[in-house]
C-alpha cells in the first residue's frame, strides 16, 4: 500500500510539473507571439525592412522616416495597436507622409536604436531623416489627435511634411 500512495504523490507531482510547465509555455508565447504587428486595411502599415532598409527607401521617396520604437510587454503600445494605428485618418495621413517602420526595442538592432535615440519608455515615436536625424520625437500613449498633432509643423528638406 505504501509504494501505491507514493506512486500516487509521484504522479501527483509529476502531473503538477507539467501542468505549471505548459501553463508557464503558453503563456510566454502568447505573450511574445503578440508582439505589435499593427498592420491593417486602414490604418498604419508598417514596413517589415530594417532601418537601413527604411532609410533608402525614405531617400528614394523623398519622404521622411516615421519609427515607432515598441516592447513585447508595453500595455501602451498594445492600446495604441488596438486603437489608434488601424485608424483610417491615421493610416492615409501616415501612408501618404512618411515611410513607416517598427522596432521592439529588445530586439539586436531595437538594442542599437534605444541606444542612439536614447530611448527611455516605449511606445516611443521618433520621425526621423533619411540619414536618422530626428525631426521630432515623443514617448507614452498619443491618442489619434495626439498622433495626428505630432506631424503638424514638421519640415522635411524644406517643404512641411503634412499640409
Amino acid at each position: 500500500m505504501r509504494r501505491i500512495v507514493n506512486l500516487s504523490i509521484a504522479s501527483v507531482a509529476t502531473l503538477i510539473v507539467i501542468l505549471l510547465t505548459t501553463i508557464i509555455l503558453v503563456a510566454c508565447n502568447s505573450s511574445s507571439g503578440e508582439g505589435l504587428s499593427v498592420d491593417s486595411k486602414e490604418g498604419i502599415r508598417f514596413s517589415g525592412n530594417t532601418l537601413e532598409q527604411v532609410a533608402a527607401q525614405s531617400k528614394q521617396e523623398d519622404k521622411p522616416v516615421f519609427l515607432l520604437a515598441h516592447a513585447s510587454y508595453c500595455s501602451a503600445c498594445k492600446k495604441m495597436k488596438k486603437s489608434v494605428f488601424p485608424e483610417k485618418e491615421v493610416g492615409d495621413l501616415f501612408t501618404k507622409s512618411f515611410i513607416n517602420a517598427q522596432v521592439d526595442i529588445e530586439s539586436e538592432e531595437g538594442k542599437m536604436i534605444v541606444k542612439d535615440y536614447e530611448i527611455t519608455g516605449t511606445p516611443t515615436m521618433l520621425f526621423l531623416t533619411p540619414d536618422g536625424q530626428v525631426i521630432n520625437k515623443a514617448s507614452g500613449f498619443h491618442s489619434k489627435g495626439e498622433l495626428i498633432a505630432l506631424t503638424k509643423g514638421l519640415s522635411f528638406n524644406g517643404k512641411p511634411v503634412c499640409e
